[in-house]
């Protein structure tokens, strides 16, 4: 049986959520402040999740393995770096920050650990069986 998270189909919706995820967070990161939606958690829980999802998704799309989760690392990091410059250089009433960009790579770093346990605790998800 072939692992799940390996699966050619998963793979590829998990592509897509990545690209979903990008999209979205290039939006309500770069949208004016009065547009944006209202906050109802802490702005740094907003950006940790967002960026875990994104590295999950982007390391479940590469493969699961530590290349894969390198690059979606480095792929999720800089996006939320880049974000934070466009934030500085935009006239949105944003500003980059770099507390903003420590939230954005703990939850890439986390995002990336549950992929990994989720391989590494049950063998649905992370080993081919026979």
């Amino acid at each position: 049986m072939r692992a799940l998270l390996s699966h050619p189909l998963i793979r590829s919706l998990a592509g897509l959520a990545a690209i979903g995820l990008a999209i979205i967070i290039a939006v309500y990161s770069l949208v004016p402040v009065s547009e944006a939606p209202a906050p109802q958690l802490s702005d740094k829980i907003k950006h940790f999740a967002a960026y875990a999802a994104l590295a999950a998704s982007l390391s479940v799309a590469f493969g699961v393995g530590p290349r894969p989760a390198a690059l979606a690392f480095s792929i999720s990091g800089l996006f939320g770096i880049g974000l934070e410059i466009a934030q500085m250089l935009g006239d949105a009433g944003r500003e980059g920050s770099l507390l903003d960009v420590a939230a954005n790579l703990c939850g890439a770093l986390i995002g990336l650990f549950i992929v990994w346990g989720l391989g590494r605790a049950w063998p649905l998800f992370g080993r081919d069986g026979g």
